[in-house]
């Protein structure tokens, strides 16, 4: 039995799979005898430059021991709870600051060529080479995720996988009229793509949105796309849902929609195929390419309304092969290891440097 704490960092009023991700892990670590506890501090990226002074405070923070009970183990999640200081460091990371990694130099990233930028791209990066080096054990959520480390800071990883934290609760049902999309509403998760496509779509056929906006402005844009195009009885924003009101809608789904750009893992991917539904993605969305593959257990296209509103309309046409694509999908998410169990992989890496 040890002493575990759980490091996130949190945005205050938002949720997504960083939340997931670290509330199955303090439940399976205590499943297992552990004492555990997590620690989360705000993270704000207005104005960027504050974002030095937020891996201080993790840096500065004392986590050996709190009220007479020594910490024997920290796990690091998110940046940049990894800056915290710990003789047994582990790493499960769920992403960097991309914005000065794969995202620098597009519309995503609010890094310019500055020279003020860029000497403070240059401090952050020289600072994740430093503390994620001193981790006594290194993973990553996704082969994405461990790629990105090994070629922006030259470290290794060993890819864990999060199993999904709803298990067999997954189910499907008869596909009604109706496209998917969860997540939070932001622009690189291109929600505004589905939306726009939706005027190619057979028009019996619905959007529902799960999730709520994380960007100023996001969802006057969407409205206003909406208005455009005259979808108001078409699409649906539902906001955050319970765990069993998503669970359904994905059982009704005909399709679930996710096309992010360069995701790192997605959770919304395995719990559509979870749920016997086909995913449909963009070729450049990452770590979702690691499990949706063309034609076999969903649909891949070019990141354009064209293409995604015509993958839609397959679908809607060809019901058989919606299905045919969903039971592939369920058959690869069982033999993944990630529906039921697959925590004790993650569990014996990220407890690693106890044995150390």
């Amino acid at each position: 039995m040890a002493n575990i704490l759980i490091l996130g960092a949190k945005v205050p009023f938002t949720s997504g799979g960083q939340e997931v991700l670290v509330r199955s892990l303090e439940k399976e670590l205590k499943a297992r005898g552990h004492i555990v506890d997590t620690v989360e501090l705000p993270f704000s990226v207005h104005p960027k430059e504050s974002i030095l002074n937020q891996c201080a405070i993790w840096r500065s923070l004392d986590l050996s021991s709190f009220g007479g009970r020594a910490v024997d183990l920290v796990i690091a999640t998110k940046f940049p709870s990894y800056y915290a200081r710990h003789p047994r460091k582990s790493l499960w990371l769920v992403h960097q600051r991309r914005e000065i990694y794969d995202l620098y130099g597009t519309r995503y990233s609010d890094f310019s060529d500055d020279p003020r930028d860029e000497a403070l791209r240059q401090m952050l990066v020289a600072g994740d080479d430093a503390v994620l080096a001193e981790c006594a054990y290194r993973s990553g959520i996704s082969k994405n995720v461990v790629t990105r480390l090994r070629e922006y800071n030259e470290l290794d990883a060993q890819v864990l996988y999060p199993p999904l934290s709803a298990g067999n609760a997954y189910y499907t049902k008869p596909a009604e009229d109706y496209i998917l999309s969860v997540g939070r509403l932001c622009a690189i998760k291109r929600t505004d793509l589905i939306i726009k496509a939706m005027p190619i779509v057979h028009n019996f056929v619905k959007l529902k949105i799960v999730g709520i906006a994380d960007e100023p402005q996001v969802m006057e844009y969407y409205k206003n796309e909406i208005d455009k195009h005259h979808l108001w009885e078409r699409v649906e924003f539902l906001g955050r849902v319970g765990e069993q009101e998503l669970l359904d809608l994905y059982a009704g789904a005909l399709a679930v929609y996710y096309a992010p750009h360069n995701e790192d893992y997605g959770y919304v991917t395995l719990e559509a195929m979870a749920s016997s539904k086909p995913v449909i993605t963009c070729d450049d969305s990452g770590g979702v390419l690691e499990f949706v593959r063309d034609s076999e257990n969903g649909l891949v296209v070019e990141a354009t309304t064209d293409a995604i509103g015509h993958a839609v309309n397959k679908l809607v046409e060809d019901r058989a092969l919606a299905e045919k694509l969903g039971r592939q999908g369920r058959l690869d998410i069982e033999k993944s290891g990630l529906l039921e169990g697959g925590w004790d992989r993650v569990i014996n890496g990220l407890l690693s440097p106890l044995e150390q």
